[in-house]
């Protein structure tokens, strides 16, 4: 449905009312990354969903001829990956500290991002312990 968006083809037509008004919020969700004022008056003015996802077909075929690089955001999955690597701290020995010292995962966290040289240091020993 996202590549239907941004085409101009006779695609669209081919789409229920009813996927439209399912995929509405997660639609408006994608484009209020690029196009916040307009997401905000089409949710604001409470129009049809319908309404809303054709209007910003309309908007946006006439805009892009693919799908933008804006519309690809990173998951949850691969952000926390990418801190792993960056930190080289398991989160099973995050949790195996907290649970050590009898704090909690959101201190070990906030330590972890506002001290990260000391506080990766003192994990590695941790680790080190433990193993």
């Amino acid at each position: 449905m996202t590549k239907l968006i941004f085409s101009r083809g006779s695609g669209w037509k081919s789409v229920s009312r009813g996927d439209k008004k399912k995929n509405h919020f997660m639609i408006s969700r994608m484009m209020s990354i690029n196009y916040p004022l307009q997401a905000h008056a089409l949710n604001h003015i409470k129009i049809d969903p319908v309404e809303t996802v054709d209007s910003w077909h309309r908007l946006m075929s006439r805009i892009y001829s693919q799908v933008p690089f804006w519309m690809y955001t990173k998951g949850q999955k691969k952000q926390k990956e990418k801190k792993e690597k960056k930190l080289s701290v398991k989160e099973s020995t995050i949790k195996a500290y907290a649970k050590k010292y009898d704090l909690d995962l959101r201190s070990v966290r906030d330590a972890i991002e506002f001290f990260p040289e000391e506080s990766v240091k003192e994990l590695q020993k941790f680790e080190k312990m433990i193993s």
